[in-house]
């Protein structure tokens, strides 16, 4: 992993595991005495889960992507970067502070415009489908503990994880799922159905 690489993944995952506890915790524009109040516990609590979900996010696209040949490599936004932690002040979270950039190389081009599809389709959904199985994971684990520090843990993590494939299952430029969308409307519909399905049963069951 090259430096600038490692810089960018560093910076987007401590403001967005600041702007997550921000927005989850009620801490927003008109209570920011309240940021005061923050442990170091509750802290280290959101940058660990951040590192779980939004790290498993992208380098599942990064990876999946050097598998089929090309050049991927995480790079932040600075506006995207400055829009979430603002956003999160405001009661609502833009998590998008940066994205796997995906440039030609190897063999990737050699099967045709269909097989480029099918591949920009893997390389699109994967982030979301690991958001999705880790909220899950998150969610069943909830199940076989009463211990109320690890309940806040493991809750937090599964609202973190289904509310990230659904915020990025959204069609809109540059979020995957307008990609997703793009590559195949059916898969997109039956993932985002799926994704708002475990979402509300997560939130009725716990």
């Amino acid at each position: 992993m090259e430096k600038k690489e490692t810089r960018d993944i560093l910076i987007s995952w401590i403001v967005l595991s600041v702007a997550f506890m921000l927005l989850l915790e009620n801490i927003n524009i008109y209570n920011l005495s309240s940021f005061g109040k923050v442990s170091v516990s509750l802290l280290a609590m959101y940058f660990f889960i951040v590192a779980v979900s939004f790290l498993s996010h992208e380098l599942g696209h990064r990876q999946v992507a050097r598998r089929y040949g090309f050049k991927a490599n995480f790079e932040m936004w600075p506006m995207g970067v400055v829009l979430a932690l603002v956003s999160s002040l405001f009661g609502f979270l833009v998590a998008a502070p940066g994205a796997v950039v995906i440039r030609p190389g190897g063999s990737a081009f050699m099967g045709g415009r269909k097989k480029l599809h099918e591949i920009g389709l893997k390389i699109s959904i994967s982030g979301i489908l690991i958001n999705m199985i880790l909220g899950v994971f998150f969610a069943i684990l909830l199940l076989f503990t009463t211990d109320l520090t690890i309940l806040k843990l493991l809750g937090t993590a599964a609202n973190i994880n289904f509310w990230l494939a659904i915020f990025n299952l959204l069609p809109i430029p540059p979020l995957d799922g307008s990609k997703v969308f793009y590559y195949n409307k059916g898969i997109w519909a039956a993932v985002f159905a799926m994704a708002i399905i475990l979402f509300t049963i997560f939130s009725y069951l716990f």
